[in-house]
């Protein structure tokens, strides 16, 4: 049971989760996806027939164009031509051009160096034309190894030989003319796509030269290799240029009226485009259904924002409630939606605003109902009838559901609502004479008419629980399920702690009566207080009510100790609570029905045993919230007096009132009742009942001495502030 209630409790949590924090963007963000949605439910409802045909299928008659639109296919294939007589754009980048010249005159500097070391060991001033290659002073193959260092080609031993063997005149040559070739091909531009066809040029112009063969040759395929683009391709530019041609591209139209696919011909892919924006295929809508369903969609968002702000503004305040009736408002349309695929009258609209009368309110739920029926003018197609039948029904279940104190109770408004069906639809049939006694399709629409009721009471029961919990929503239904004795967590505080039991059935009488007479919500009230004391089903044995006179532990432990095991169980029961799925307005009575008052008693005892040193409140006063509303507040006083009236040995009326009046004030001057809404004659009103209640419980009682009496009395003194040790453990 308890890892049921776990789970249950955890989702609940996940769910509720989104709805804690509310702003005014994120109601308007609900407000705005609950209008789209009834926009795409209202176009998907009010869609025509449509073409169903697919490429390659012969088209089964002319098929002609609506209305006005632009031919994409044909415009498409336009814009494509234009882009594609763009020229891609190329930028000339110059510090290529001079990269590579610095390396050309590198090589040449190298290249001359080079001969100069290793000439130097054979004569140092050699004459034009001598021929040093059979020198034996010369390491050709030293001079290969580092002219390959520097120049981009692999240096053989040969074309050292050559680079050796050749006038300097020739070196000159060679260099000036592979500069010249370099400079007029980078101020011509290279581009990565023409660079082969560059070098082979360069190849072909050294081979013309005058220069040695040898020489020519190998000079030539270093200029080529030494050749790089400089001119680079611009992507991004390129691609606006292209884009700006697409743009300037004049949209081809195809006119209303004119034939898009002949009767017999073989439908393309283009046809199927251009049947597709005509809205002529199943799955595509022209634009006007969508602006329709959009504006009606916004005009109902608005009326029903309009009547929020004038009549129930709490709704536009909190997001939960806001999602609950956008919620219910657009899953019955679709139910409505489905169902008329089987009668147009069942159509369960009613099950809608029964599920706001109960949740919510009547006046809300009728108001709602006649949004619906606006709405299902729309979805049914613009049938009179069925929307006035429909109407009608929903009014009367959400009056039928006004007052529901049982799930039974919605199986009676389900009737209300069936009755309500039958009559109005036969009122129609008999105003628009369209029907026979022997009719058979008008029995057939009686019949579904009058199951209508039915099925929305089914589905009110269905998911009223759901939306309970979803929402913490506590309604009536909810609280006569909360009150009774079999629920788990009093039957429990029944077996466990008695005596605690017992006080909270007083406290629940007390406050129920107190309640009524300020205009609260007294069934609220008495289940709030049968749970208010959940807690000390965990430790009952430490709560005076629960010890039947035997040993208090309490006197064998410390006031800070004592104080923290009574204080604790404010969480405790809070803890229980949620285990067992209660909802959070009937925990609010666990967490306030002491607020952040002082656990006097033992605050007491504390300073009695610290003597002269200062003893701090903060560990002895609970740790709140302090009542909010008028219930949770009423049920903090009642239980505050129930536990120091049943601690006087002689509960007189007199002494009653005495306590009650001194209880009330106490809490007012503490604080404890600023944040709800109460006024002064309320409390005068509350403590009468109190004092009422409190003496019919107490009347029988025996007359003591008056010595007694004093004797009591004096060892009553300053029950109003510190309420004695059975109040703080109450």
């Amino acid at each position: 049971m308890r890892r049921r209630w776990d789970i249950g409790d955890a989702v609940r949590r996940f769910f509720r989760a989104p709805l804690r924090e509310s702003s005014p963007v994120r109601r308007s963000l609900w407000t705005l996806l609950f209008a789209v949605l009834l926009a795409v439910l209202f176009i998907t409802s009010s869609l025509p027939q449509r073409l169903d045909v697919n490429v390659g299928e012969p088209a089964p008659y002319n098929i002609k164009a609506p209305m006005e639109f632009v031919d994409r296919p044909a415009t498409e294939r336009a814009e494509a031509e234009a882009m594609e007589e763009v020229a891609g754009v190329y930028e000339q980048d110059p510090t290529i051009g001079d990269e590579v010249m610095d390396r050309l005159e590198t090589v040449f500097t190298e290249i001359r160096e080079t001969r100069d070391d290793l000439l130097a060991t054979y004569d140092p001033d050699p004459g034009d034309g001598e021929d040093i290659s059979t020198s034996a002073s010369v390491d050709v193959n030293r001079a290969a190894r580092r002219l390959d260092e520097t120049i981009p080609i692999n240096v053989t031993a040969s074309d050292a030989e050559v680079l050796l063997g050749v006038r300097s005149a020739d070196i000159d040559a060679a260099e000036a003319q592979a500069e010249s070739m370099l400079s007029f091909f980078f101020s011509q531009g290279v581009k990565s796509g023409g660079l082969d066809a560059f070098r082979d040029q360069i190849r072909e112009s050294f081979g013309r030269s005058e220069l040695p063969d040898d020489l020519a040759t190998f000079i030539g395929e270093m200029t080529a290799e030494l050749l790089e683009p400089n001119l680079l391709y611009n992507a991004e530019e390129t691609e606006n240029r292209r884009r700006a041609a697409a743009e300037a591209v004049e949209p081809k139209t195809i006119l209303k009226g004119q034939v898009l696919v002949a009767d017999g011909e073989v439908i393309t892919s283009d046809d199927m485009v251009r049947l597709r924006d005509a809205g002529l295929l199943v799955d595509e809508q022209p634009w006007r259904i969508y602006a329709s369903s959009a504006l009606y969609a916004l005009i109902l968002v608005i009326l029903a924002a309009a009547y929020f702000y004038r009549l129930d503004p709490d709704v536009l305040h909190s997001e939960s409630r806001l999602v609950l009736v956008g919620m219910i408002f657009l899953a019955t349309l679709f139910i409505t939606r489905l169902t008329m695929t089987v009668s147009p009258f069942l159509v369960p609209l009613a099950a809608g605003t029964i599920l706001l009368a109960v949740l919510m309110h009547s006046n809300t739920a009728v108001y709602m109902g006649l949004l619906m029926g606006l709405s299902l003018f729309l979805v049914s197609g613009g049938e009179v009838q069925v929307v006035l039948v429909a109407v009608i029904t929903a009014i009367v279940g959400a009056l039928a559901a006004s007052r529901i104190e049982d799930r039974s109770d919605l199986m009676r408004a389900g009737a209300l609502t069936s009755v309500a069906g039958v009559v109005s639809l036969v009122g129609y049939i008999f105003y628009s004479g369209g029907a026979t006694i022997t009719d058979a399709t008008m029995w057939s629409s009686l019949l579904w008419s009058g199951g209508n009721g039915i099925l929305c009471a089914v589905i009110a029961i269905g998911t009223l629980p759901f939306l309970e919990t979803l929402f913490g929503i506590i309604t009536p239904v909810k609280l006569v399920e909360l009150a009774s004795p079999t629920q788990p967590l009093l039957r429990r505080l029944l077996e466990d702690a008695p005596g605690t039991y017992h006080h909270s059935l007083m406290v629940a009488n007390m406050a129920e009566a107190a309640v009524e007479t300020v205009s609260g919500d007294p069934v609220l009230a008495r289940v709030g207080a049968y749970f208010h004391d959940a807690g000390k089903a965990r430790r009952p044995y430490f709560f005076v009510e629960n010890q039947f006179g035997g040993d208090n532990p309490h006197d064998k432990l410390s006031p800070n100790l004592s104080a923290l095991i009574v204080i604790a169980h404010v969480k405790d029961g809070a803890e229980m609570a949620r285990q067992a799925g209660l909802p959070e307005p009937v925990i609010d009575f666990i967490t306030t029905h002491h607020g952040t008052t002082l656990a006097g008693y033992f605050y007491s005892r504390a300073k009695q045993a610290a003597g002269a040193e200062e003893v701090s409140e903060e560990g002895f006063r609970y740790p709140g919230p302090r009542p909010q509303g008028k219930e949770t507040a009423v049920v903090m006083l009642a239980d505050a007096v129930e536990a120091t009236v049943r601690s006087l040995s002689r509960p007189t009326p007199d002494r009653i009132r005495g306590v009650v009046r001194d209880i009330i004030h106490a809490r007012l001057e503490d604080g404890q009742l600023d944040q709800c809404d109460l006024t002064l004659r309320d409390l005068d009103k509350v403590g009468d009942v109190f004092v009422q209640v409190l003496s019919g419980a107490f009347h029988r009682r025996l007359e003591y001495p008056e010595s007694v009496v004093k004797a009591m009395a004096e060892e009553e003194k300053g029950v109003s502030d510190d309420e004695d040790q059975g109040s703080d453990q109450s």
